[in-house]
C-alpha cells in the first residue's frame, strides 16, 4: 500500500487555485427591433417593450379640447 503526502490548499496558503483559460465571448447588446417582433410573433414574449416604445409617445399628446367637452359631460355629443 502507498502512502501519500496530501496537501490541501488550507495548510499551504501560498498556492493560489489555478483557473481554466475561458476565452471572452463578445456580449451581446440588446435585441434588433426585428428580433423583439418575431419573438412576440413566435409567442415567446408578450411584446410589452414592443407596445411602450411603438405607443408610448401618444401619451405625451394633449387630449383635444373637443374630446375633453365630450368625456366630461359623460355621454356622447350627437352633433359630431
Amino acid at each position: 500500500m502507498a502512502i501519500c503526502n496530501i496537501m490541501s490548499s488550507e495548510t499551504n496558503p501560498g498556492r493560489k487555485p489555478i483557473l481554466p483559460f475561458l476565452p471572452q465571448l463578445p456580449l451581446e447588446g440588446p435585441p434588433s427591433m426585428a428580433d423583439r417582433i418575431v419573438a412576440f410573433l413566435d409567442g415567446r414574449t408578450h411584446g410589452e417593450d414592443l407596445l411602450h416604445q411603438l405607443y408610448d409617445y401618444i401619451l405625451e399628446e394633449p387630449i383635444p379640447q373637443r374630446l375633453q367637452e365630450i368625456l366630461g359631460r359623460g355621454e356622447p355629443d350627437r352633433t359630431l
